[in-house]
């Protein structure tokens, strides 16, 4: 213990500094790492400018909506304008077709008005004013009938000037309100054709606006998965490097579990639980994100890789050793292709022996405690992968 206060009192340059002069085998597995950091970095790099690129572009496509919409709106506004012009103009013209009616109908009733007086006062069926008058009995009664011809002639007369005067009239308004309506009309449909142009492409630059968001969200995960990758690589590099600092000033040949005593007694086959694996995976997922600490066995302050799989096994009723080299002797022996849900996954990383340990949870993914933190893993990626050693069974089918 008194070497591991000596470093946890060592800032990380300095361990750092010793990680460079430790084994043979540690600088490959850094120059490894090291690329992979180098490949993620750039990776997350194109993604990001990438990201900016379709921001640029969803803004600039979000603003063309915003014109587009605005100049719909406008002639739609316009449109709505000239069909009130347009109605009014009619009802203008049905207004003129009235009075002209109302005219025609009043001459119409004159003209009966006439031909009843002639009819009325002379049976003998005269037909002309010529002949009411020749009919005459008497000067007064000549002078009687020609005043009366004389005012359903000047009555007649009268308003058949103002029915020609009113139709003059009338036929010009009408020419004019035919021509306002083919203006209006022919106003309307290039308005029409131009509204229609414009919500054409108002509904292509949303359809390309969604699309752009579609794809900026695909970027932004992208680009965040991108990230978290150059995360996780470096903070391999630096459990590693701390890991191998620890073992080279514990000087000895557990070099994973320097400064953690070995307990013994950890069980040599496989043991049954109550809730099988899936209650200890449930169990071992409570405690996501709790810290690393070298030699940590509880969750307060932190865990090590193998202090956590033992604290998660304990809670199960299992007892393992304390060290990853220790537990790689646990239980039975269980090739890749047969691993299971609560099967004990090892690694070499700084050493070639079982320097990191983890519990699988089924498709390539393992929980365990690294230098982030309790958390999953995928081991098919290539840190993990090329640096599989062996699993063993501890929970009975």
């Amino acid at each position: 213990m008194k070497s591991i206060r000596l470093i946890r009192s060592t800032t990380l340059v300095g361990i750092l500094g010793t990680f460079l002069l430790v084994g043979s085998a540690i600088p490959v597995q850094a120059v490894d790492l090291q690329q992979q950091l180098n490949q993620s970095q750039q990776q997350a790099d194109q993604l990001k400018s990438t990201l900016n690129v379709q921001k640029d572009k969803v803004s600039t496509a979000t603003t063309q909506v915003s014109v587009l919409k605005q100049s719909v709106q406008v002639m739609n506004d316009s449109i709505a304008r000239d069909q009130l012009l347009l109605t009014e103009e009619q009802h203008h013209l049905k207004d003129l077709e009235d009075q002209q009616q109302k005219l025609e109908d009043k001459r119409q009733e004159h003209i009966k008005a006439l031909g009843n007086f002639v009819k009325s006062s002379y049976e003998d069926g005269a037909s002309t004013y010529l002949a009411v008058l020749l009919d005459a009995n008497s000067l007064s009664d000549f002078i009687d009938r020609a005043d009366k011809i004389q005012m359903v002639v000047n009555t007649y007369g009268k308003l058949q000037k103002d029915i020609l005067a009113l139709n003059e009239t009338m036929n010009s308004q009408k020419e004019s309100i035919k021509q306002k309506k083919l203006t209006i009309q022919a106003a309307l449909q290039d308005k029409a054709q131009s509204q229609q142009a414009a919500q054409q492409a108002l509904d292509k630059q949303k359809t390309v606006l969604a699309q752009l968001s579609t794809d900026e969200k695909a970027t932004l995960n992208a680009s965040l998965s991108a990230q978290a990758k150059v995360s996780r690589i470096q903070k391999l590099i630096q459990q590693e490097a701390i890991e191998a600092a620890y073992a080279a000033n514990a000087g000895n040949s557990n070099a994973g579990n320097s400064g953690r005593s070995g307990s013994g007694g950890g069980v040599s086959g496989t043991v049954k639980v109550s809730g099988g694996a899936q209650q200890i995976l449930s169990y071992a997922a409570q405690f996501l994100g709790t810290q690393y600490v070298w030699g940590g066995t509880t969750p307060s302050p932190g865990f090590d890789c193998s202090g956590y799989v033992q604290y998660v096994f304990q809670h199960a009723g299992i007892s393992l050793d304390r060290t990853s080299e220790e537990q790689f002797n646990n239980g039975v022996p269980v090739s890749r292709s047969e691993l299971v849900p609560g099967d004990i996954v090892f690694f070499h990383t700084y050493s070639s022996g079982a320097s990191h340990v983890g519990i699988y949870v089924g498709n390539d993914t393992m929980i365990n405690s690294s230098n982030g933190g309790v958390s999953y893993d995928d081991m098919t990626n290539s840190y993990w992968s090329a640096r599989y050693l062996g699993a063993r069974r501890v929970v009975a089918s």
